[in-house]
């Protein structure tokens, strides 16, 4: 005589597929994660080789990480029915990279190459919150897009719409300078910086701009922000070590997001 599961041993079975499911799904989304921010780390370090050679080529580095968005003629525009596709647009490091995926972090809900953005001065550079211009520091100078496929020159900012650079060749102010002699624990005396009137290099600036010719080591080159959490609708992030920071160092580290998010120019590697 054949015998069928029991009520009792069917639900055994059922607790005992949920309880391994509620384990293995987590670690599952672990890993992929990792993953992920183990080819964000790849990219940054593709990078970071690309702008050396840049560096070494015209002995500065290039104003824009990846690239404006422009039109065929290659005038920047913020006209979305004429700029060309990402791949299309030129680019400072192309010639150094082997492919445009490199500019794309896995995270970035954006795939779409032919979508562009305006893009606004992060917390802690001496311009917060103004938009970003050909010219930084010059009202009169026209505004920039950038594409929003682009993970490394700019970041979305938590859920919203708007968008921040990250990558900048000068961002201090005379109150950034007093916050990195405060970080340097007073050994340094750095004073009015590169956006005081009048805007430009300054003898009392700090070494920790990508704009000077040798500018310090520690200085940060940019950073991807689309492993961040935010709790509940905020635009704050979580204080989790998930924004993957490019040193001048040519060292890449994942940092705290809240205090990228507050002052990601002072952070040291």
């Amino acid at each position: 005589m054949k015998r069928g599961f029991t009520l009792v041993e069917l639900l055994t079975v059922i607790a005992i597929i949920a309880i391994l499911a509620a384990i293995i799904f987590p670690v599952a989304g672990t890993v992929r994660e990792n993953a992920r921010k183990s080819r964000c780390i790849s990219n940054l370090n593709q990078i970071f080789i690309a702008l050396q050679a840049y560096k070494d080529d015209y002995r500065a580095y290039p104003p824009v990480l990846g690239a404006y968005a422009v039109d065929a003629n290659g005038v920047p525009t913020c006209n979305a029915s004429q700029a060309l596709p990402f791949n299309l647009a030129p680019k400072p490091l192309g010639n150094y990279l082997k492919n445009d995926e490199v500019f794309y972090c896995p995270n970035n809900p954006i795939d779409d190459k032919r979508l562009i953005t305006q893009a606004v001065y992060p917390q802690g550079h001496a311009l917060a919150g103004q938009p970003v211009r050909l010219q930084a520091g010059n009202p009169n100078s026209p505004i920039v897009c950038f594409y929003r496929y682009d993970s490394y020159s700019i970041g979305r900012i938590g859920r919203s719409s708007t968008y921040e650079l990250h990558y900048t060749l000068f961002w201090s102010n005379q109150q950034l300078n007093a916050r990195e002699n405060q970080l340097n624990g007073g050994t340094t005396s750095y004073s009015v910086g590169y956006f005081d009137s009048p805007v430009g290099p300054k003898a009392t600036d700090n070494p920790r701009q990508l704009g000077y010719r040798n500018p310090d080591t520690t200085a940060v080159v940019t950073w991807c922000s689309y492993h961040r959490s935010y709790p509940g609708s905020g635009s704050v992030p979580s204080r989790d070590k998930s924004d993957i920071v490019l040193f001048l160092t040519g060292n890449v580290k994942v940092m705290d997001s809240y205090e990228m998010f507050q002052s990601p120019y002072t952070i040291r590697p």
